[in-house]
């Protein structure tokens, strides 16, 4: 049997990702016209980020470490990692499809959400650290 609190994580989990990945792929579908499919994926990306980090902190884990600057590195450094991943998946779709930038954008966020809810609940916004 599943944890409880485990599963309400992961299934508020899912409806962040859900919302990001709307929010990332409208922003590369208003972008990617002016600024390229490349240039679209990375403006797109930092306010996706913000928002990420904001709904998990404070609806996914509820948190309420007061320790902020490190929550904010720990999650900087799954970005940077998983960024990689999502890069790699998008860039490798539009080599080899024809579908549209902002479809790829959302595919490739979906790869990484696992790696990120992993980092997440024991790392990042665990409660059990000092603070």
């Amino acid at each position: 049997m599943i944890n409880p609190i485990l599963f309400k994580q992961l299934v508020r989990f899912a409806v962040v990702g859900g919302t990001v990945m709307v929010s990332f792929m409208a922003l590369n579908w208003v972008l990617a016209p002016h600024l390229g499919a490349q240039g679209g994926f990375l403006g797109a990306y930092p306010p996706a980020v913000a928002l990420h980090f904001a709904l998990n902190k404070w609806w996914t884990f509820v948190s309420t470490r007061r320790d902020a600057g490190r929550q904010v590195a720990e999650y900087l450094a799954m970005v940077a990692v998983t960024f990689v991943i999502q890069w790699a998946v998008f860039t490798g779709m539009e080599a080899v499809t024809t579908l549209p930038s902002w479809f790829n954008a959302g595919v490739a966020n979906a790869v990484q959400m696992g790696v990120t809810f992993v980092v997440m609940r024991w790392r990042v916004f665990a409660e059990t650290k000092t603070g």
